[in-house]
């Protein structure tokens, strides 16, 4: 398998320059027509909201408000309605959710329309309002440390395989944790799952275990050169020889992690059901689908062309 993988190995970059290419095109689209480049999460997500709040002594369970608001917001098409129920220092608090497409003369209107509501009930204590949240440039601070971090990290590595093992090993390194970022980045896209701060985090978790995986490789790789037995051997069959036999360890890392997700993340969802809860568990399992295919098909393919740097088996 590993022999197929080397000996196409130009068609599996190809692979991955399109899978990136294809997440870049449906983010750059989505970007113009929808939410963002990523399905952004309510963190760092640009939305418009309509909050009212009524006091307990005039509306104790906040059925009045979350009624007069559905009345007068039906048609305006609200994507998520949060409703906090109030203390004593504190009033019920229903807030509805829309995207920054949405009118601003409809939701003032509809604004209107529950002050009205309010005054027929003689609510006197009753407000709403219309509230805009504008994030941070599409995720704001946290991704631009995540990318710190990563880079970092990336860097780091290169420099250390260049002294321990070749130059073309550490280039390697490096494309692969440049290559694992970017499929992870373009399945998220792709697959429009909700990208929230744990996606940043995922990232920075997907580099480590790329990169440790990818030491269990390159480790195999020059032992096999160094082997005396393998002067004569094809270059291409020891680094063949060296991903097939590293190849069970590093699946193994991704399927723990996988089952570890799964598992977590239905108890998670037993717990507090709903897509917000399912959300992070998704980016979580893209990222390691991410991983494998980066250690599993890239990091040996593109050493494979690499290779060619490191000019002798010794």
């Amino acid at each position: 398998m590993m022999n197929k993988i080397l000996k196409l190995r130009h068609i599996a970059l190809i692979v991955s320059v399109i899978i990136i290419a294809i997440g870049m095109a449906v983010g750059t689209v989505c970007h113009f027509v929808s939410n963002g480049f990523f399905n952004y999460g309510a963190e760092f997500a640009s939305y418009k909201s309509i909050q009212i709040t009524t006091s307990i002594p005039e509306d104790v369970s906040g059925n009045k408000a979350k009624k007069i608001a559905e009345d007068a917001l039906s048609s305006l098409g609200a994507y998520e309605v949060h409703f906090s129920e109030g203390t004593a220092t504190a009033p019920n608090t229903v807030t509805y959710y829309f995207p920054m497409s949405a009118s601003d003369d409809e939701l003032a209107s509809a604004v209107e329309d529950i002050k009205a509501a309010f005054e027929q009930q003689k609510m006197e204590d009753a407000s709403a309002g219309v509230l805009k949240q504008t994030a941070v440039p599409d995720g704001g601070w946290q991704l631009g440390l995540a990318a710190i971090a990563v880079s970092c990290a990336a860097f780091l590595q290169a420099v250390y395989f260049a002294f321990r093992y070749k130059p073309g090993m550490a280039l390697s390194s490096l494309c692969s944790q440049a290559t694992v970022v970017g499929i992870y980045a373009a399945l998220l896209a792709i697959t429009r799952c909700p990208v929230g701060i744990q996606a940043a985090a995922f990232a920075v978790v997907a580099v480590a275990v790329t990169m440790i995986c990818n030491g269990v490789f390159f480790s195999s790789v020059k032992n096999a050169f160094k082997d005396e037995s393998n002067v004569k051997a094809d270059k291409y069959e020891l680094i063949a020889g060296s991903a097939a036999s590293t190849a069970k360890v590093n699946i193994a890392v991704c399927v723990a992690l996988a089952v570890a997700i799964v598992i977590f993340g239905v108890f998670a969802l037993i717990a507090a059901p709903g897509a917000a809860t399912l959300s992070a568990y998704l980016a979580s399992l893209i990222a390691v689908v991410a991983c494998a295919f980066t250690f599993g098909v890239f990091t040996p393919a593109s050493y494979g062309l690499l290779s060619a740097i490191d000019k002798s088996n010794n």
